[in-house]
């Protein structure tokens, strides 16, 4: 972004003031901002004399300097950057672990952060783009994730965070989209679906069948609940869904902080998905549009268009 500040401001820091700078660093300052202060001429302490053309092709070489710095540091992060934006796409299944790029058809709770964080200390970054497409995926790790995003978004004091449904934001992806400033669905994107699940697979008649019989001996009388080589006792099943009903409010609470609705709005969705104007009108999103508007909303809010 540029400086906003007056440039009289900035010559009043920099003309007929004591300066801890090299002289090389002090003419290459005068040249930067030479045409904006109508600077003509500068003659060193030597005495070498430097027009208007010369401090202005001593500026473009310092601007080129810049670029390729700026270049080098682009290789040098974890995450994509463009327009001083930083790119973070969010694919496929989530997990606790996956290390830093989405692979595989997963991507990982711990690369998401690093890559959040990293962009929040480079100076060099005014905002983050969270392209998603996602159906969710575990629930471990997500919400202090979904917390570190919240916290490091413009409405906590942070840079801004657009996220945007490219096209599927479901389920803990839509826990993490929910975190940022704005939350963007193309007309066919879908998002929501604010409810946890535990899948029970009861193989003990199929071992059976095989004539496998398995015998699960405990230490305990908890231990291994819900295991797959035994039926689900229907108190298992009621201790399951008690876990599994307390992860879920500890979704809908998110939610409600992140998207500005009540507990009871977020609860009242049974964990249905939405899609476009449905989602807006639900609360699960800020506005319909597709991911090429959605980067021009951001370009638009760091007065880059």
């Amino acid at each position: 972004m540029s400086d906003p500040r007056p440039l009289v401001h900035v010559a009043s820091h920099l003309l007929n003031q004591p300066l801890a700078i090299t002289e090389q660093g002090a003419v290459m300052v005068i040249a930067a901002v030479r045409s904006q202060l109508n600077v003509s001429l500068l003659t060193s302490i030597e005495g070498q004399r430097m027009d208007a053309a010369a401090l202005d092709a001593m500026a473009a070489r310092g601007r080129s300097a810049a670029d390729n710095r700026r270049a080098a540091r682009n290789e040098r992060r974890i995450f994509a950057a463009q327009d001083g934006i930083a790119i973070i796409p969010i694919t496929g299944t989530l997990t606790k672990t996956w290390g830093l790029d989405p692979y595989s058809g997963m991507t990982g709770y711990d690369g998401i952060r690093e890559k959040v964080l990293a962009a929040m200390e480079d100076d060099d970054i005014d905002g983050i783009f969270l392209d998603i497409d996602s159906p969710g995926g575990a629930v471990a790790g997500c919400f202090d994730l979904v917390d570190i995003i919240y916290a490091s978004s413009a409405k906590k004091g942070g840079k801004p965070i657009y996220a945007i449904a490219n096209e599927q934001m479901c389920s803990a992806a839509y826990a993490i989209g929910s975190a940022a400033d704005k939350v963007f669905t193309p007309r066919t994107g879908e998002v929501g679906s604010v409810g946890v699940i535990t899948l029970h697979a009861d193989y003990s008649k199929a071992l059976d069948n095989e004539g496998v019989k398995v015998t699960v001996l405990r230490a305990g009388a908890h231990k291994a609940e819900g295991s797959p080589y035994e039926p689900l006792k229907p108190d298992v099943a009621a201790r399951i869904q008690e876990t599994i009903d307390d992860m879920r409010s500890i979704f809908i609470d998110t939610v409600a902080r992140n998207m500005n609705m009540t507990k009871k709005a977020v609860r009242e969705t049974e964990a249905l998905t939405y899609i476009g104007e449905k989602a807006t009108g639900i609360g699960f999103a800020t506005a319909v549009a597709s991911t090429d508007q959605a980067w021009t909303q951001l370009l638009k809010r760091l007065g880059r268009t």
